[in-house]
């Protein structure tokens, strides 16, 4: 007769959670060396960045494709791109309607949001709803409205039209996301607060608010990305460097002919750094408001 041997628990392989971490380690390079090869190359020669094989590390490390941005007149005679010289203004565009942006859907969808709820009345749930419909209307069949208004008012390659656009986009989310999580914030701390003869102004700014914190600030980062990475209505609404965008300019790189790849990647560097920097400074408090506008209903 044979005799199954059993082997321990200790000495059997644990095949599910090494195909668990390889999946993991896979999906993380897969995320991760995109960005990685686009800083490499930003710090490569042009014939570093184009040799087979490629060089995953730079050779002779260069920091002359970023200074062109600083000095884009020297820039103009060293890459030949149009797209270069309107780089540092299309950045400084994007950070002042972004952030204006972020700034004018919080204040806004605060107030809305608050009294979603906190207040009981007739058809707020149609209201709601309709809110979040207005986000199933695809951009392109909006934009040429859009752009016939921003000319009727002279608002045509300014902030304040990009700043009214992408106010509209990110509104309704901003709206969903703060109204789940100002519900989870218990009302005896507002009841407390008006016991020491504190009206709804005070009540909102010094104890409201500051539990709301991660709310807000997830809100706040959802409005900024969206106005950050926005393309095709500020390239209907704007049209010289005053107004263009950072994902316009990016665009042009594409058809300047004589823009150098390790050029490219310069800029697109410079793209990310800003919502990088700003999803690492707030990142506890972004999951925080994150998660708890998903599982609040």
């Amino acid at each position: 007769m044979s005799t199954v041997v059993q082997v321990p628990l200790r000495y059997r392989i644990p095949w599910k959670k090494i195909a668990l971490y390889v999946l993991a380690i896979a999906f993380g390079l897969y995320l991760v060396l995109p960005f990685y090869w686009i800083v490499a190359m930003s710090f490569m020669h042009e014939a570093d960045a184009l040799s087979v094989p490629p060089h995953w590390v730079p050779v002779n490390p260069t920091l002359e494709n970023y200074l062109g941005f600083v000095n884009p007149n020297s820039a103009q005679e060293l890459v030949g791109g149009r797209a270069v010289s309107e780089t540092p203004y299309s950045l400084r565009n994007s950070l002042v309607v972004a952030s204006a942006t972020a700034v004018l859907n919080l204040v806004l969808a605060t107030f809305a949001a608050y009294s979603f709820s906190r207040l009981k009345f007739k058809g707020s749930q149609v209201l709601l709803v309709l809110y979040l419909l207005t986000r199933m209307v695809p951009g392109i069949a909006i934009i040429i409205p859009f752009y016939l208004l921003m000319r009727q008012f002279g608002l045509l390659d300014t902030y304040l039209a990009l700043i009214l656009s992408y106010t509209t986009f990110a509104l309704p989310i901003t709206i969903w996301i703060l109204k789940d999580f100002f519900r989870s914030v218990p009302r005896e701390l507002e009841e407390a607060a008006r016991v020491d003869r504190c009206g709804w102004f005070r009540t909102m700014w010094s104890v409201f608010l500051p539990v709301a914190a991660p709310g807000l600030v997830a809100a706040a980062v959802f409005a900024f990305m969206t106005a950050w990475n926005e393309f095709m209505f500020a390239l209907f609404l704007t049209s010289t460097k005053a107004a263009k965008t950072i994902p316009v300019v990016a665009a042009n790189f594409a058809t300047d002919f004589n823009t150098q790849f390790t050029v490219m990647a310069a800029a697109g560097v410079l793209a990310v750094v800003p919502p990088l920097v700003l999803a690492l400074l707030f990142q506890r408090k972004l999951v925080q408001g994150m998660a708890a506008g998903s599982v609040k209903g």
